[in-house]
């Protein structure tokens, strides 16, 4: 184990950690743990939106499932999710309820951005301009989480800035027959995560945005931030 990857990833979990509290340098955590959890979030976040939206549709139909038979029901359908051939989730063709599991798996970002900042601001000079901040993200952060910077960094002066890894981590592993646009539909669940962590980052330093992003072939990202005006 990599001295490198381990302080990175007992810093991600330290964020991670429900009582906020830092967990111990001593306590080092192989990097690749993060990378076998991602997937199982992704896989539990749809397989129990799934199984709610489910749940409501008999309730409406006036059928009642058995107390007992739901752990059952919901493991089954975590195992029809998932392709365990290649870490893959397979994706339920419903844009409202994908749009439901980005919102959780944004939200639970969000949260991880909002301790990350906190925990890893810089102490020897405040952080006002946006760019100045969305800098810090590309270099400090990124190097925290992924043990690298981005690749790119562009903005329009306006508000859009567009950072861009050409390796992203999370996808390195990631392998499949699908190629293209199934490949990029597939792992869209995976970025909306990191979505997640960049937003709550800007927020805590004052910073209203939106961020998305896209694939356009593993394992390249690219994240785009804009910036709501107050008005």
């Amino acid at each position: 184990m990599s001295g490198d990857t381990s302080s990175e990833m007992t810093q991600l979990l330290s964020a991670l950690s429900l009582d906020g509290k830092p967990v111990a340098e001593s306590r080092q955590i192989n990097g690749s743990v993060f990378e076998f959890f991602l997937p199982e979030l992704v896989n539990t976040l749809v397989a129990t939106t799934v199984e709610t939206k489910r749940a409501a549709e008999r309730l409406a139909l006036g059928l009642e499932t058995e107390p007992e038979d739901t752990a059952k029901q919901l493991e089954d359908v975590g195992n029809a999710e998932a392709d365990s051939s290649a870490g893959w989730v397979e994706l339920p063709d419903d844009s409202e309820l994908m749009e439901q599991v980005f919102v959780k798996l944004e939200a639970v970002g969000f949260r991880v951005g909002r301790r990350l900042a906190e925990r890893f601001a810089p102490l020897n000079r405040r952080l006002v301009d946006t760019l100045d901040i969305v800098k810090f993200v590309c270099k400090d952060i990124w190097m925290l989480l992924f043990n690298r910077q981005v690749d790119n960094l562009k903005t329009n002066h306006r508000g859009v800035y567009v950072l861009q890894d050409n390796k992203f981590k999370w996808f390195l592993r990631m392998s499949g027959n699908c190629g293209g646009a199934a490949a990029a539909r597939r792992a869209q669940p995976y970025i909306w995560l990191p979505c997640g962590i960049i937003r709550g980052i800007l927020e805590s330093f004052g910073v209203s945005t939106v961020v998305v992003a896209e694939t356009l072939g593993l394992p390249q990202c690219t994240f785009q931030i804009k910036v709501v005006s107050d008005e």
